[in-house]
């Protein structure tokens, strides 16, 4: 199962929560990352041909893009990203027939990764003692609701409590590995993982 991720952050968040997520069963998972969101989004129609291709010659190829919403409309991009898709000859999770088999999951993180930390906060205060035992006010029903810039208040919050540590890989790498499955308030946390569950059983 092949996950495509914007960037170097991602990846590192994904691969203990792929590891959580496919736990006993025998899937194999690759993360390609990219150059940020835009790099992404024009290498992806060439990057799922090649796939179209692979499963035409009969490997069973399953593919997950995962792409922060940022300032766009989440329903027009995850339409796009669907059709792109669906122009390489690739059935996506929302065109499934009735046997629901399907090739390519779209997920996107509302507004950012981040959001995915502020949902569990257990984890960030895991990573990093020194964070208030509380999580935020803001962020502690649907922390997808908020808007702004979600990785800046991240940070903020951080240094606020003293960690002095502004890099997103590294985030990722300590966070990651610490982040539940269950009870996460990010709901495109939680609609992440269902949906990788479910293409890893998919026909």
């Amino acid at each position: 199962m092949e996950f495509l991720v914007e960037e170097e952050s991602a990846a590192e968040a994904l691969k203990p929560l792929l590891a959580k997520i496919f736990k006993g069963e025998r899937i194999r998972t690759a993360i390609r990352q990219f150059q940020g969101k835009p790099d992404l989004l024009k290498k992806l129609p060439q990057r799922l041909q090649g796939y179209a291709a692979a499963r035409k010659r009969g490997e069973d190829i399953r593919v997950v893009v995962l792409v922060d919403l940022d300032m766009d409309d989440c329903i027009d991009l995850k339409r796009k990203l669907d059709a792109v898709a669906e122009k390489c000859g690739l059935v996506t999770r929302a065109k499934c027939g009735e046997e629901g088999g399907f090739h390519v999951l779209n997920r996107i993180a509302i507004r950012e990764l981040e959001s995915w930390y502020f949902g569990d906060w257990a984890a960030v205060r895991s990573a990093f003692p020194k964070v208030t035992q509380d999580v935020p006010r803001a962020y502690k029903v649907n922390p997808d609701l908020v808007s702004g810039k979600c990785s800046d208040a991240f940070e903020k919050i951080l240094r606020m409590n003293g960690v002095r540590i502004s890099s997103k890989p590294e985030w990722g790498r300590r966070i990651g590995p610490r982040l539940s499955l269950e009870g996460n308030k990010s709901q495109s946390f939680n609609a992440f993982v269902s949906g990788v569950r479910e293409i890893g059983r998919t026909p």
